[in-house]
């Protein structure tokens, strides 16, 4: 997927500020407000290198994959929010997964299991 096509796709699924005038680079700022605490203002810049793997994130796991982008950006940044918290240890695990296991046919019959709440 290339830098547009991702951009794109974030703004289609309403996850970034978008052309604002008063928000720099809107159409590529994530709108993260109130996620890793009440009554914080939190926009979140996706370099253009970087668009094209949120956006994969974003195919595969939604919303938990901006969360866990966001906070792999931040040195695995947690939320005050727990439910925030499991979102981002299950992509984490799944990435883990995936890493180890490239095809997606291993990874269909893979019999392993991880805990969420664990970290």
């Amino acid at each position: 997927m290339t830098p547009s096509e991702a951009r794109a796709l974030l703004n289609a699924a309403d996850l970034v500020f978008g052309d604002d005038d008063e928000i720099e680079h809107g159409a590529q700022t994530l709108n993260m407000n109130d996620v890793w605490a009440w009554a914080t203002s939190w926009g979140e810049y996706v370099p253009n290198e970087e668009l094209p793997t949120l956006a994969d994130l974003v195919v595969r796991y939604g919303w938990c994959g901006v969360l866990y982008w966001t906070s792999e950006r931040h040195n695995g940044m947690r939320s005050a929010f727990e439910d925030i918290n499991r979102w981002i240890e299950f992509v984490r695990a799944e990435e883990r997964i995936i890493e180890n296991n490239l095809s997606s046919s291993k990874r269909a019959y893979l019999k392993q299991c991880y805990t969420i709440g664990g970290e």
